[in-house]
């Protein structure tokens, strides 16, 4: 339904005649166009059989039967339906399925038409040949705005609420923010003005424009938040700095940080930061980042990636309701996603309107500019209630929900939902005490673990179901009672076909609920690829945007008796990567650039990466176990084949390298709202290997 029109037909009352009421053409947008309601005459009897005839169906019995709403065949328009069956004696009338709206509030910031995120009415793609936006895709801001639908504004925020900015700096001259900003700290050079220090340091003020431009102004854009408090707070992208924003957000005031910044490098130090800020109830909405990977695989995604009740990742959607294909994503690390494509906002001395801007960071800014919204209409609530009601109020339509928790946010629904349970998928494990992968005929376990954010769970049932070939106990397993933060597992009995092989992704789906009625979906997929000894695989890295690498397991029992090699291999005519993990899949970031390729190839840290399509790791004398090979399309061509196989051997294989050096190296992408530092490393610890590769890609 588009909920945003502003005015709905009214019928007049009085008339019954079947054929009193005329269609003007002009009223197609205000209802539905597959579906009609008819009314019967009492005692009729004749109508089944005349829908039969016309291809009708019954959608819906309305009034006992006395009325029913019709599905149309695709080639039926509806005033051809209607004439039909006002034709027929035994209707009493025929109409067509009517939109009803509430009011929606149409800023006058003159930009705000640019705003498909707040509203989308179709706006046509920034990209030509793009497709344009679907209508409802965005975060409804024009009826969350306006709570008691009579066309007005009485709930855009009252600026109690103050949201940290941590970022290259903000305006603070800004028209369209100066009312709302608050003081605030340059962490970089240590004093107290944070305005930008050059020009392309433009982040910052855009995300502040998402979160929090002045609404209704006559002038700009319309921030999420009209009246909310900005926070500016520089810093040095580094994680000194970082940690030292953080301090002064929490001792000044701040209840939300946006953290729109991404690096692939697990910190203690920022882990524990963050850490603190939840104990202060602050949360931190931070970007999932741009690298178009599962972080629930490759976890090199910080600060999403850390298991903390008050850090909210966000994936980027784009205008057709769909993540955007720079996004990273993951069901189980990463909540919710908010519009980051194309996204209109000011900049320094102006505004950013098209071509927009894009990135996770960008979707970041809006779900914090959400969660502010959230808390100045539910005052007395604290950060779990924020993320659960942005968790439960999601839409999860197709698309979004199958690669975040939850969907892509809504604010209306955020902003009314009654007090509930929000469950939330936090782990799903496959054959946790085994080699941790599926295997063919095989019968195992998967473990989910799920979380309770908002109010306390009674009885929580789960039902795990696939539709991947899998057989799964359809018996649903008891959580019990979790109170808001508490965790509970599960383990549900899987049986694996003997003839399921081939690379593919598994995808599981639960379905929840609890004895007060609340019932949610939550969803996650695993990789499957069984390699046997010595015999190569043939798969094709397709061109949809989340399918850029697959993971395979081998199992090694023992060495056979005169090898003390294990090889693993991929061969193609692309140019691919291959990592390599004990126990699990190694993690791994390949950045964005406009130069490269650059090599990074080190075999002693089980890392393949050489340009070109073969690439190896020999492992002497390898201790038995289970090890994961991903392969990673690095330069994204058409859809190709390649095989990849692991044998045992004496010696192991000796191919051509293009190079044995290392390289370090730092980049950003200011238009992607995502900064990354790269390198290379292996963490040996607890018999796991965790390979992280860095490899420039041409940016797209």
């Amino acid at each position: 339904m588009n909920r945003y029109l502003i005015t709905a037909l009214l019928l007049a009352a009085g008339s019954t005649s079947a054929h009193a009421a005329r269609l003007p053409s002009t009223l197609a947008p205000d209802y539905r166009g597959d579906e009609v309601i008819v009314g019967w005459k009492p005692g009729a009897t004749a109508g089944a059989a005349h829908l039969q005839r016309l291809g009708l169906q019954t959608k819906r019995s309305l009034r006992g039967g006395r009325a029913e709403s019709l599905r149309l065949p695709s080639m039926l328009r509806v005033e051809d339906a209607l004439a039909l069956l006002r034709a027929d004696p035994a209707v009493a009338y025929a109409e067509p399925n009517y939109l009803k709206q509430r009011k929606a509030v149409q800023p006058s910031d003159p930009y705000f038409a640019e705003q498909w995120a707040l509203l989308n009415s179709g706006q046509p793609n920034q990209v030509d040949g793009g497709a344009p936006g679907v209508p409802g895709a965005d975060l409804g801001l024009s009826t969350a705005w306006d709570h008691d639908g009579d066309g007005s504004a009485d709930r855009s925020g009252d600026g109690s609420v103050i949201v940290a900015i941590v970022d290259d700096g903000v305006d603070t001259r800004h028209p369209d923010l100066v009312a709302n900003l608050v003081p605030g700290y340059d962490f970089d050079n240590n004093d107290s003005d944070p305005n930008p220090d050059a020009s392309w340091q433009v982040h910052g003020t855009l995300s502040a424009g998402i979160i929090g431009a002045v609404g209704d102004n006559g002038i700009g854009v319309a921030g999420v938040a009209w009246h909310v408090g900005l926070m500016p707070l520089q810093f040095d992208f580094d994680t000194a700095s970082e940690i030292a924003a953080f301090d002064y957000a929490r001792t000044h005031g701040a209840r939300i940080i946006n953290a729109g910044f991404a690096s692939p490098f697990y910190s203690q130090a920022e882990h524990d930061a963050i850490a603190e800020l939840g104990d202060a109830g602050i949360l931190v909405v931070t970007a999932a980042g741009n690298e178009d990977a599962d972080i629930d695989q490759s976890r090199l995604s910080y600060p999403a990636n850390y298991d903390l009740p008050n850090v909210l990742a966000v994936a980027a959607t784009n205008r057709q309701d769909q993540i955007a294909s720079f996004s990273s994503y993951g069901a189980t690390r990463v909540p919710v996603a908010a519009p980051g494509l194309q996204i209109a906002s000011t900049t320094i001395g102006g505004y950013q309107i098209d071509p927009g801007v894009s990135g996770s960071s960008f979707a970041a800014a809006h779900a914090a500019g959400l969660a502010a919204l959230t808390w100045m209409v539910h005052p007395d609530a604290d950060y779990r209630e924020i993320v659960g009601r942005l968790v439960e109020g999601a839409d999860a339509g197709d698309g979004v929900a199958a690669r975040t928790a939850a969907g892509r946010l809504d604010a209306p629904q955020a902003l009314d939902l009654a007090p509930r349970p929000a469950l939330l998928l936090r782990a799903l494990r496959v054959d946790p005490d085994g080699n941790g992968a599926l295997d063919p005929g095989e019968t195992t376990v998967v473990r989910v673990t799920i979380e309770n954010l908002w109010q306390a769970a009674h009885n929580v049932r789960g039902v795990l179901s696939s539709d991947s070939g899998l057989v799964v106990a359809d018996t649903p397993l008891a959580f019990g009672d979790l109170a808001a933060g508490e965790r509970r597992s599960a383990d549900f009995t899987v049986t694996v076909p003997a003839d399921l092989d081939g690379y593919r992704r598994l995808d599981f789906e639960l379905a929840l609920s609890d004895a007060g009625g609340y019932a949610a979906t939550r969803h996650a997929s695993v990789p499957f690829g069984p390699l046997a000894n010595g015999v190569p695989v043939q798969a094709t890295i397709g061109r949809d945007a989340y399918d850029e690498f697959h993971t395979y397991a081998f199992t090694l029992d023992a060495l056979p008796q005169g090898q003390d090699t294990l090889t693993l291999r991929v061969q193609g005519s692309n140019d691919l990567d291959l990592l390599v993990g004990y126990g699990q899949p190694a993690g791994y970031s390949i950045g964005l650039a406009d130069s490269g390729p650059y090599v990074y190839d080190v075999p002693d840290a089980q890392v393949g990466a050489a340009p070109g399509g073969d690439e190896f790791v020999n492992i002497r004398d390898p201790r038995p176990g289970t090890y994961f090979l991903t392969v990673v399309d690095y330069d994204q061509a058409s859809a190709r084949g390649y095989t990849v196989q692991a044998y045992t051997s004496a010696g192991g294989y000796t191919g051509y390298r293009n190079s044995t050096d290392a390289y370090w190296d730092a980049w950003h992408d200011d238009g992607g709202g995502a900064w990354t530092l790269g390198s290379l490393f292996v963490l040996l610890g607890g018999g796991l290997w965790r390979v992280l590769l860095v490899r420039r890609r041409r940016a797209r």
